[in-house]
């Protein structure tokens, strides 16, 4: 796209942004039940991606007012009001057991499990909850029945949460570990499966790499990887913990036998909320968990059955259904849109270098770049105390740079401010 058209491009979607703004003010509510949600989504119009009216009322329904712009849903997301609502009423119902109840009916927290199960197309039998992806990989990686010489082959985009595991597996059990070297934007899927099936040997037995990464947010093919890493016989473990929120994720498609996810992230459930998707077939192929009773083995072994709050699973039920409301594709189509836009931008800075690719079946709602001669540190710290944007350094495979994510609370006028001080501080680099 010429510069001109992108400046022309962006001064128009932020007039029709304030415009919108301006107009809308009656909607500015926040929606107390799921049920005024949805009539307030309706009032505004279609739910398009173009339509700033309804993601307008959608930025309306997140009460976050920090001082800092929030571009940091990768690491962790915000609470919309529903789901902060619905823990808080949960808690003050059972702790103070009042005679006057709040009129306000959320679902219970059993209805979490077949929630979140439906939307990821498994059987509840198969979703375990945990606190987190990095939980979820350690289960795995320490439950896995492998002998010794089975190696484990990952890559150089791992987070430390889905490596750190199989490092301790390896000191465990002296299982040997080998990473697949991602070292340059991808220009198609296939080019990342023959990077993976070339570095298959014969004592590989898992395949263990993230959906989307954490460093330069690539979207790797994860069927085509899970069918060829099933033609080999590896068992296939995927790190989606950018993923449940972000895109529309259907496990059983997707063939992989287990699924790791950090729901606080994009679904915006409660903090310290995860998950374990374990494949009916993979089931026997892992131990350890708690006691389970007998009876068919089942992901929930790995849940911890004891007394606890239920105010988080209440939370998560609601965050499901706040999803849903908007829907998966749209929310999908949303993000990709506007990281679209801003890696279009950032890709005309002079000293900017994009890590994203700029293609939809390769990247998501998240753009990695980095700026010449600058660390980490040097991009995120401006950002954060100078221009009050919030990012997430690049510190994984050796990148260093910044990270920005693009949610459903996110609108043009902040990518606009974003995209200026990333030009302030290229402009400024010495």
């Amino acid at each position: 796209m010429p510069q001109k058209t992108r400046k022309q491009n962006k001064k128009s979607r932020m007039t029709h942004s304030k415009q919108t703004a301006a107009s809308n003010g009656v909607h500015n509510q926040k929606a107390e039940t799921i049920k005024e949600l949805e009539e307030i989504l309706k009032s505004v119009g279609p739910a398009a991606v173009d339509n700033e009216a309804y993601w307008q009322a959608i930025r309306n329904q997140f009460p976050y007012n920090g001082v800092h712009l929030y571009t940091n849903n990768g690491t962790i997301g915000i609470l919309p009001h529903l789901v902060l609502q619905s823990q808080i009423e949960t808690l003050k119902r059972t702790e103070i057991q009042s005679a006057d109840p709040s009129p306000v009916h959320y679902p219970g927290g059993g209805e979490a499990r077949p929630k979140l199960a439906t939307l990821i197309n498994a059987d509840p039998s198969e979703v375990a909850f945990t606190r987190n992806s990095t939980e979820s990989m350690n289960i795995i990686a320490m439950g896995l029945d492998l002998k010794p010489g089975d190696e484990i082959l990952t890559t150089t985009h791992e987070h430390s949460g889905g490596w750190t595991c199989w490092q301790n597996r390896q000191i465990q059990f002296g299982n040997p570990i080998r990473k697949v070297d991602l070292h340059d934007p991808p220009e198609d899927e296939d080019e990342i499966v023959n990077l993976f099936e070339t570095a298959i040997r014969p004592e590989t037995r898992v395949l263990s790499f993230c959906h989307i990464t954490c460093t330069t947010a690539w979207r790797l093919p994860i069927k085509k990887i899970c069918k060829m890493a099933r033609k080999h016989g590896l068992i296939t473990v995927v790190d989606g913990a950018q993923s449940i929120g972000m895109v529309e994720v259907d496990v059983k498609d997707m063939g992989c036998d287990f699924f790791v996810s950090s729901t606080h992230k994009w679904l915006f459930a409660p903090k310290g909320s995860g998950m374990l998707y374990i494949d009916d077939a993979a089931e026997n192929l892992i131990g350890l968990g708690y006691f389970t009773h007998g009876g068919r083995l089942t992901a929930g072994r790995f849940e911890n059955h004891g007394s606890q709050s239920q105010a988080p699973m209440v939370g998560f039920a609601v965050a499901v259904d706040f999803h849903n409301v908007i829907g998966g594709s749209l929310v999908e189509d949303r993000g990709a849109t506007m990281a679209e836009y801003l890696k279009s931008h950032l890709s005309d800075i002079p000293g900017v270098k994009l890590w994203t690719p700029m293609t939809r079946e390769l990247s998501a709602s998240m753009a990695s770049f980095s700026i010449g001669g600058m660390s980490s540190s040097d991009v995120c710290n401006p950002l954060r105390e100078r221009y009050k944007i919030q990012s997430r350094g690049l510190h994984e495979g050796g990148y260093h740079g910044a990270r920005i994510s693009c949610a459903i609370h996110n609108t043009y006028e902040e990518m606009d401010k974003v995209i200026e001080a990333i030009s302030e501080i290229a402009a400024n680099r010495c």
